[in-house]
């Protein structure tokens, strides 16, 4: 079987991170008609250049979107996170799937790299999953990139990593999350919603794990516990 995946760890660009969420915040418009408008003027995304819905402090200050009524915030530490620490973020194992998650990943380099000065709590959601061996491979590839795509439009998805499928069609895959409510709030939307449809059909089994990422001052590890 020839699978369609390869590897991914993919952290969200900072600065598509933040002018989806901020001219979403400034003009009240649907996500989807900001990502049109900046598919129409790929230019603001040029190392540089001047995007006229963001304030050259904009990194320094915290950002509020309100897509329910409740309004959700990235962070000064999630941006600390995506230029500092996740860049490195790789896994220290090749036999991920029956390994436990905080042993998978480089997770105290992570933080070291973060530095001391920074604590925060972010939402991890785990993936692992047996793939049928007459799985649609192309069909899959194609609804989970189009729900990855729709995650970083919704907010708040600051890494998503996808390892190779094993000889016994295992596989684990994984995001990051600013915070609980932010993955909640993507679970709702139309293509996570076809992802999820595939599963029975797709996977022999799957699970689903829920862990919180914690980081205090003055330290340079992560805990990690499952909910």
């Amino acid at each position: 079987m020839t699978d369609t995946f390869g590897p991914l760890n993919a952290t969200t660009d900072l600065e598509t991170l933040l002018k989806v969420q901020t001219y979403k915040d400034l003009h009240g418009k649907a996500v989807s008609d900001i990502v049109q408008s900046i598919h129409n003027d790929p230019s603001i995304f040029k190392s540089g250049a001047t995007c006229p819905f963001i304030s050259s402090s904009l990194s320094t200050q915290t950002l509020t979107t309100q897509p329910t009524s409740q309004s959700l915030k990235i962070r000064q530490v999630d941006i600390a996170l995506i230029e500092k620490g996740l860049p490195h973020f790789h896994a220290i194992t090749e036999n991920y799937f029956e390994t436990r998650l905080p042993d998978t990943f480089n997770w105290d380099e992570v933080a070291s790299r973060l530095g001391k000065e920074w604590a925060g709590e972010w939402y991890i959601v785990a993936f692992r999953s047996v793939r049928n061996d007459r799985a649609d491979a192309k069909a899959l590839y194609e609804a989970d990139g189009l729900a990855h795509k729709e995650a970083i439009e919704s907010g708040g998805l600051l890494k998503y990593w996808y390892g190779s499928l094993n000889e016994r069609r295992q596989c684990l895959a994984m995001c990051v999350w600013s915070s609980r409510d932010f993955a909640k709030l993507a679970t709702r939307k139309p293509y996570h919603r076809l992802a999820s449809s595939l599963a029975s059909e797709m996977y022999e089994s799957y699970t689903l794990e829920r862990w919180s990422l914690t980081k205090h001052v003055g330290e340079t590890v992560f805990h990690l516990n499952q909910l």
